[in-house]
């Protein structure tokens, strides 16, 4: 089975490139980078148990670029030009970028007779599994056209889901981040200032002030040690993540927060039927479009109950929402894909829960970014009061000093 691994390398002119391909061993990398006159310089093998994304969204630097070279392929075959022509006619982004050199070597590849997907299929950072598996399917049934016509939509409507998801969660954690660094700064470098300040007058400190000081004296005189339990705590997160069990147990916990784990569902959902909708267009089996599906959610948890869901399809049973089997995937769509299968209508049930939980997403985020807001400005309002009583209390009792004195 090949092994997906991960290089980089120099080119002609100097620069650096990396990316990752299938591959059975890392001499066959090391061929195929000098074949495109590239140095390798590192080839290794990608850990299967990576650190996926919380929602499960594949993006990354070429995602854009993706969603071009799909729509210009679609757009130049429907046309009528032969899919080697133009394959060397496209270019995205600048002449010398990883992605053209990726379009170049499926050029040399459908030269040689290799066809399209298989050549696509030694990217896989670039094409995912899901897309490889369309384009097969579209060039075994003749209907590549409309197979790619299909990828570029679901791509730019997944593309917005995940830019409604960034959305909704991208507010609270700018907040969280300044208040964090405000913490930070305040404890290490103002208050040690007047500390020194207050105490050469021997005024006694009103108790918020001693709060504060305590934990700056704290956090100043112990921050070897908070640096280091932090970077095990780090590891240690790291670790359980890449276990099996411990990466179903946080998944889990994740789906149980308020509003972000029902967020989180419904993007997943509406994003498993458009991209079910399109395999099953293609012309895959049921089953078989569900085994490429589970492997593409990355939550462990919802991952499960699809795989639960091929389960019963493979078996010939119909989907039993009553057995209690389907915590996280919602009943409305399980109801919705029961009536699909019954009718013989599945494809347009997919279309309608895809557009369903998209408008979901959509609306659960400005939900959440709704219910935060206030949560926030309310800590940021008691962090802002409790470092203004720190400070100015303190100068209140001086002023007193000051009067008794004179």
């Amino acid at each position: 089975m090949p092994t997906q691994f991960r290089y980089k390398a120099i080119a002609p002119d100097g620069r650096r490139q990396s990316g990752s391909m299938n591959a059975a061993s890392a001499a066959t990398v090391e061929e195929f980078l000098r074949e495109q006159q590239l140095l390798p310089i590192a080839i290794n093998p990608v850990d299967p148990k990576r650190l996926a994304s919380l929602f499960g969204f594949l993006k990354g630097s070429d995602y854009e670029k993706l969603i071009m070279f799909t729509s210009a392929l679609a757009t130049m075959y429907r046309a009528g030009i032969p899919i080697l022509r133009a394959l060397s006619t496209i270019h995205i982004g600048s002449p010398n970028s990883r992605f053209n050199h990726v379009i170049d070597q499926l050029v040399i590849d459908l030269q040689s007779g290799k066809p399209l997907s298989e050549s696509m299929a030694r990217f896989p950072d670039i094409f995912t599994r899901v897309y490889v598996n369309c384009v097969a399917a579209g060039e075994e049934s003749g209907k590549l056209d409309a197979t790619l016509d299909q990828l570029c939509a679901i791509l730019e409507r997944e593309a917005e889901l995940t830019r409604q998801l960034k959305s909704g969660i991208r507010y609270p954690l700018m907040v969280v981040a300044a208040i964090v660094g405000a913490f930070i700064v305040i404890m290490n470098f103002v208050v040690p200032r007047f500390t020194s300040f207050y105490s050469a007058f021997g005024a006694e400190l009103p108790l918020p002030t001693r709060i504060v000081i305590g934990m700056s004296t704290f956090a100043t005189t112990n921050w070897p040690i908070m640096l280091a339990l932090s970077v095990a705590a780090g590891f240690g997160f790291r670790a359980m993540l890449r276990s099996q069990s411990g990466r179903q147990w946080f998944d889990r916990q994740v789906l149980r927060l308020p509003v972000l784990g029902e967020l989180i569902i419904k993007g997943n959902v509406a994003r498993f039927s458009l991209m079910f909708r399109i395999l099953i267009n293609s012309g895959l089996t049921i089953v078989k479009s569900i085994d490429i599906l589970t492997h593409t959610i990355k939550n462990s948890a919802i991952a499960a109950e699809i795989e639960a869901l091929g389960e019963s399809f493979r078996r010939g049973r119909e989907i039993d929402i009553a057995s209690g089997g389907y915590k996280y995937f919602p009943e409305q769509a399980l109801h919705m894909l029961a009536v699909g299968l019954e009718s013989g209508n599945l494809e347009a049930m997919l279309r309608e829960i895809g557009e369903h939980y998209s408008k979901q997403v959509i609306y659960t985020s400005r939900q959440l970014t709704a219910i935060i807001e206030p949560i926030l400005t309310v800590v940021m309002g008691v962090f802002v009061l409790i470092l203004a009583l720190a400070v100015f209390l303190p100068m209140w009792n001086l002023i007193k000093v000051f009067q008794g004195g004179g």
